[in-house]
């Protein structure tokens, strides 16, 4: 909230604000509101941060201890004449509760400075959403990771995580197709790879496909030669990077299936994640697969740290995570935490789930179940205290988890 003395002084103060970048201004996700002294009382409660201009004098003051006296939590950013800062007007303010004061004359890059920290502090504080990004990759085909990334979608959305699902498999769209969504948005995600559209929040909110109310679908380009170019070319990695920056702002949860893609979008999507999720089976050729798999996955990545392994049982013999780990370490050196996941037990409708509205968490057995909750807590989606509160642990979801968005435009995503 911009606060000043006269219109004269506000669109002043405004103008320092939209000489930041529009890129910047969705990162930030800022929502600009210019009032006057007498208004600001009325309206204070929907303010995160105060710019309070220099116009205001003696009186900035007393507006700053009125706001933080109802709500403390307030941020306040104070503009000074140039002699007033040159007097040392900033030393005093602070023990007023001011956290940054700045001359009329500086520069909009230490307001933008001010806002970045203040954006980061909440974060922190859990008061602007940071999505988690879980980027969901696999050695081989063949060992569930589409239908994993669906149940653990089914899992977050249930905990009220608004997720997004990123469909990256350019070549057979099992995620897209299995949840039954197709649509003209894939034209726009065509456009943001050949320079036709830019990716904001705008295109982003056009792009996506709800399928409920807590989760979303990015579905593939639909052209070829984008789809080729986004996760072959290099391009590829600086669209990734773009993709990730505005939806991290907009879910809480972003899940990637990569189809096991190896390339510069998928090295941007590597070092991006908060967490990378390697799915694998307990056969023989899928150790031998894993093995070369994670060279290329640790270089791209760059640490070890974010790397967990995520055992699909096909044979139902969970003794055999110790024995791949056993394998494993002595070349790779993961540590304990890259083996801490469940393994998924075996479940034989693993092949039914697609196209039903149901997923393998809805699906399938009381085992499977608990064990994607538990993968959830594990890779820090869902807090244990909201297990007993949610859906938990013992609870079917009921009802069709997804429905088809048939002639869907005008029905705008609320973010």
């Amino acid at each position: 909230m911009v606060i000043d003395n006269s219109s004269e002084n506000q669109v002043k103060c405004a103008r320092r604000l939209e000489a930041i970048s529009e890129r910047d201004k969705e990162i930030l996700d800022l929502q600009i509101k210019v009032v006057t002294e007498k208004e600001y009382e009325e309206r204070i409660d929907q303010a995160d941060v105060l710019i309070l201009g220099s116009g205001l004098g003696s009186s900035a003051i007393t507006i700053t201890r009125r706001a933080r006296a109802k709500f403390p939590w307030i941020n306040v950013i104070m503009y000074v004449t140039e002699q007033a800062y040159a007097d040392g007007a900033f030393r005093s303010v602070h023990s007023e509760g001011v956290r940054k004061a700045l001359a009329d004359n500086s520069s909009p890059i230490d307001l933008l400075q001010e806002l970045i920290a203040i954006h980061a502090d909440f974060k922190r504080d859990g008061r602007a959403r940071d999505g988690r990004v879980i980027v969901v990759c696999h050695a081989k085909g063949g060992v569930g990771a589409t239908s994993i990334v669906a149940g653990l979608a089914e899992v977050f959305s249930s905990f009220n995580r608004r997720t997004l699902l990123w469909d990256l498999d350019t070549a057979s769209r099992d995620l897209s197709r299995s949840l039954a969504v197709t649509g003209a948005e894939s034209r726009i995600i065509s456009e943001w790879v050949n320079g036709g559209r830019e990716i904001n929040r705008d295109s982003v909110r056009e792009a996506v496909i709800p399928i409920s109310d807590g989760a979303s679908v990015l579905i593939p380009p639909d052209g070829i030669a984008e789809s080729i170019d986004l996760v072959c070319h290099t391009d590829g990695m600086l669209i990734a990077e773009r993709i990730i920056e505005v939806t991290s702002n907009l879910f809480d949860t972003i899940i990637v299936d990569t189809a096991g893609h190896l390339g510069p979008a998928m090295g941007a999507l590597l070092r991006a994640a908060d967490q990378v999720v390697v799915v694998i089976d307990d056969g023989a050729l899928g150790l031998t697969a894993v093995d070369l798999f994670l060279d290329f996955v640790k270089a791209l990545v760059g640490s070890t740290d974010k790397i967990t392994l995520l055992v699909n049982s096909y044979t139902g013999n969970h003794s055999k995570v110790s024995q791949l780990a056993s394998q494993l370490e002595p070349s790779h050196k993961l540590g304990g935490a890259a083996w801490r996941l469940p393994p998924v037990p075996y479940e034989p409708k693993a092949a039914l789930w697609p196209a039903t509205g149901r997923t393998l968490y809805s699906l399938g057995t009381q085992d499977l179940r608990n064990a994607l909750v538990e993968i959830a807590v594990e890779l820090g989606i869902v807090n244990k205290n909201q297990i007993t509160a949610g859906p938990g642990l013992d609870a079917i979801p009921s009802g069709r988890w997804y429905q088809r968005f048939l002639g869907r435009k005008g029905g705008a995503l609320s973010i």
